[in-house]
């Protein structure tokens, strides 16, 4: 990769990283705004907020959903992870590991993630094969 590329890769990366380090640091506002509320109360400030960014009230409870299961420590470690081509997790992909209640199967799945340059859509696949929908028993075909 010639010197341009590569600072081109380097400056990307290090936007999306700051990028998502605002979500994560916003979605602890979040968490702690309905934590604090009384159920209706917060989902109306989140309404209302949602509505204030323009972003859909759903945006924001993942923000806090990421925020509320993967500890600072453990997001630390996964924006600082690159994949072959230099790029970092995507928000995407942080959002849906933050479905996976286990910390040491998330740390799995974030490796893979980096190591093999895993798409959103195969990391969704992964974790259906792990946690199939409800009602089902793993034995269809």
């Amino acid at each position: 990769m010639n010197a341009i590329a590569l600072h081109v890769v380097v400056r990307l990366a290090a936007a999306a990283v700051d990028d998502m380090r605002a979500r994560y640091d916003f979605g602890k506002v979040l968490y702690a705004l309905r934590r604090g509320a009384k159920r209706d109360a917060g989902a109306a400030t989140l309404r209302m907020l949602a509505k204030r960014l323009g972003v859909h009230a759903s945006a924001l409870r993942r923000y806090a959903r990421v925020s509320e299961t993967i500890a600072p420590a453990e997001f630390s470690w996964l924006i600082g992870l690159r994949t072959p081509r230099g790029a970092p997790v995507t928000w995407s992909h942080v959002e849906l590991l933050a479905r996976e209640t286990d910390a040491a199967r998330r740390r799995v799945l974030t490796t893979n993630v980096v190591s093999e340059d895993l798409s959103v859509r195969a990391l969704a696949a992964r974790l259906r094969r792990r946690n199939p929908p409800s009602g089902a028993t793993g034995f269809e075909s």
